[in-house]
């Protein structure tokens, strides 16, 4: 599926390697958000250019501006496990019946650091999250990719023993992803993701039904994040032009 955060990639947003396409992390994310509000899961990954971890919170609900069953959902990244001083962090109005992919997100807030949080405006949305609807490339069965799964089973991870189905995807005889999925895990259902050619991982380490709203929201009077046309940028952030061939330009040809 089309999947956020993935988006947010946030695959996660700098805590997933640069190796993993776009779309991948939480490919197994449900089609639908049944999370209650009150739901949160985090997660440790391992792997990468050092270990870090992602929150996800329901914390509200709410009709959006199309008049869906919507949530929000807060995610936060950093490295630090219970996320004390995330690197960033996102507030995202995402409704019901879409899951957490592109179309289903109507606002979005980000922030990174310290720095006050702030709406994304409305015309920027794809930019950030990706065109609705538009699917990543997968291999299929006839590219020699196959789904393998495996029976309902104990899993043992950082949260404690859940019930996980096993799910591997393989390219011919290589193993590209296995994860586990759990309905014992809130939001996500996922209990273990990993990436063996890369040896990265993401795995639950802590959940729970009692989250409480984190983020502030700003003033809707406050400014929010718009992206403009390069040319309304000062000059000496402008792209100069592009002249001549590879070789130079026409007087410094041989």
């Amino acid at each position: 599926m089309s999947a956020l955060v993935c988006a947010l990639s946030l695959v996660l947003l700098g805590s997933a390697p640069v190796e993993v396409p776009r779309g991948m992390l939480f490919e197994a994310a449900p089609e639908r958000l049944d999370a209650r509000v009150g739901e949160w899961v985090t997660y440790q990954t391992e792997g990468g250019p050092q270990q870090g971890f992602l929150r996800l919170a329901v914390v509200a609900e709410q009709k959006d501006s199309q008049g869906r069953d919507a949530v929000w959902v807060e995610l936060e990244l950093g490295q630090h496990s219970e996320l004390k001083a995330p690197l960033a962090q996102f507030l995202l109005l995402v409704a019901r019946d879409t899951g957490l992919r592109a179309e289903g997100v109507s606002r979005l807030f980000v922030t990174q650091g310290f720095e006050k949080l702030q709406e994304v405006d409305t015309a920027a949305l794809p930019f950030f999250l990706g065109t609705p609807g538009k699917q990543p490339t997968q291999l299929t069965a006839g590219q020699g990719s196959t789904v393998r799964r495996g029976p309902s089973t104990r899993l043992m991870t950082l949260a404690g023993t859940v019930t996980a189905e096993p799910l591997e995807v393989l390219h011919r005889q290589l193993v590209l992803k296995r994860y586990w999925v759990s309905r014992e895990v809130p939001i996500l259902r996922l209990a273990r993701l990993e990436f063996p050619p890369i040896r990265y991982s993401l795995e639950v380490r802590d959940y729970g039904l009692d989250a409480r709203p984190r983020l502030v929201p700003p003033a809707p009077s406050d400014k929010k994040i718009t992206l403009e046309p390069v040319s309304n940028l000062p000059p000496h952030f402008q792209p100069r032009p592009q002249s001549g061939t590879a070789w130079g330009t026409e007087d410094n040809r041989p």
